[in-house]
């Protein structure tokens, strides 16, 4: 006998994952009225630098993204083992998240990586699953010069970087220097913020 739960289940973890990365492909290539799709009418986001609206996001970044590019940059988001909790028509996807970023800073190329965990609020609108809130937890970051005969102490700040929290210092100041001020609102691994984000999911989830 077919356990219809368990299907019906299956099924919206399928759908809830091909969102995921359909949101982050969209994302990487500059696809923004798909990366639109993706998300929930009244969609709120928090990024390294921005947290506000969905929609006025996707119009700020592609506007950056696109001018990063033409100097040079890239961006790729690595996603997977996810872990997700249903209940009705809301849902709470966590994943693992590696984003690779190549940016020329100071004449000298480099690429930073910033481990994190992405936390979504995934809920049902019209009948399809759509990206209603999103936390980024971030763990650690590194960066390296691409040619690796380039001297430190031709890009690096030490000074610079010490005012930011040790776990996303080549992250915050990579943004910075790029014109992209820090969020006040950064999700260390860890921290007060991060259990809270955790409560606030799962007492949406519950409905609470």
């Amino acid at each position: 006998m077919i356990d219809e739960k368990k299907l019906r289940e299956t099924i919206d973890r399928g759908e809830i994952i091909n969102l995921i990365s359909k949101s982050i492909l969209a994302r990487d290539s500059g696809l923004w009225d798909k990366l639109a799709e993706c998300y929930h009418s009244k969609a709120e986001l928090t990024s390294s630098w921005y947290k506000g609206k969905a929609a006025d996001f996707f119009e700020v970044a592609s506007e950056k993204l696109e001018e990063s590019r033409r100097e040079g940059g890239e961006q790729k988001h690595v996603n997977c083992n996810h872990w997700i909790q249903i209940n009705g028509d809301r849902a709470i996807a966590e994943s693992d998240q590696i984003l690779f970023m190549r940016s020329r800073i100071k004449g000298v190329e480099l690429d930073v990586a910033t481990w994190s965990r992405r936390l979504q609020l995934i809920e049902k609108e019209n009948s399809e699953w759509k990206i209603f809130r999103r936390w980024v937890i971030y763990e650690k970051d590194h960066m390296d010069p691409v040619d690796p005969t380039v001297p430190v102490d031709s890009y690096y700040d030490a000074e610079a970087l010490s005012k930011y929290p040790a776990k996303l210092r080549y992250h915050l100041w990579r943004n910075e220097m790029l014109g992209l001020p820090p969020e006040k609102h950064n999700v260390l691994r860890g921290s007060e913020e991060e259990n809270n984000a955790r409560a606030e999911a799962q007492s949406w989830l519950e409905g609470r």
